[in-house]
């Protein structure tokens, strides 16, 4: 197990950069299935758009809170 690659564990100063990355990958997934459903008008993209936003809140919830001091 010695010299193997692990996955840092996350901390709390961590997670508002993780969540503002996610906020933002979130929001331009979101943006680009508007785009695709005003191209196709495929319905599929408003589903995928909706768990956009749906990630895009959960993460600024969380955003929130970890800002917050002990």
């Amino acid at each position: 197990m010695e010299g193997t690659m692990r996955v840092p564990i996350p901390t709390p100063e961590g997670l508002p950069a993780q969540a503002a990355i996610i906020i933002m990958g979130s929001l331009f997934v979101f943006l680009a299935d508007l785009w695709l459903f005003v191209i196709t008008k495929a319905m599929i993209a408003i589903g995928i758009g909706a768990v956009a936003l749906f990630t895009a809140g959960a993460c600024a919830f969380a955003h929130r809170y970890a800002l917050k001091p002990l």
